[in-house]
């Protein structure tokens, strides 16, 4: 039996790959912006910062509010890079660390509420599905309460993972 392909679904198709080719090379010229500031020790604004780091993202709000959480959290944790968040944010808005700490801290408050309303106002989407994304903004909790377990996972958060991935030989 022969599959026949209706003529509306090639346009479909067609525009679904340009839409992700387009995602991409903004994603990459993002990835770029942020090296292009790194080589030069370039401290950008915060709204700066916060626009590439949006580009870099570039997927629905749900997803998009647990990545940006993600993002201010391992920034919260570990700012003492010059190209972070609440160095930026010092900067450019002349507060302390404290203030600023402060203030992402809100703005990472603000993406669980935006986090809560698309988990509770989603249709069309397996429950697995939003059982998964609800894990996920959960583990971001757990890397970064307290300390930087992301990228430095020694600790507790090395714990948890042993605990979760060694099964018992008895």
């Amino acid at each position: 039996m022969r599959h026949s392909i209706r003529s509306t679904e090639i346009p479909v198709k067609i525009q679904q790959h340009h839409t992700r080719r387009r995602r991409f090379k903004a994603a990459v010229k993002a990835y770029f912006e942020h090296a292009k500031w790194a080589h030069a020790a370039h401290l950008p604004s915060f709204e700066e910062y916060m626009e590439v780091a949006e580009v870099e993202i570039g997927v629905p709000r749900l997803v998009k509010s647990i990545s940006v959480r993600g993002r201010l959290m391992n920034d919260i944790t570990g700012f003492e890079r010059t190209d972070h968040e609440v160095n930026c944010y010092m900067k450019q808005y002349g507060v302390t660390k404290q203030d600023a700490l402060r203030e992402l801290h809100k703005m990472a408050a603000d993406t669980d509420n935006i986090t809560n309303e698309e988990l509770l106002t989603t249709a069309g989407v397996p429950s697995l599905v939003l059982k998964t994304v609800m894990g996920l903004a959960q583990s971001i909790t757990v890397c970064y309460n307290g300390c930087e377990g992301y990228t430095q996972p020694e600790g507790k958060i090395k714990e948890y993972m042993t605990s979760m991935s060694l099964v018992s030989a008895d």
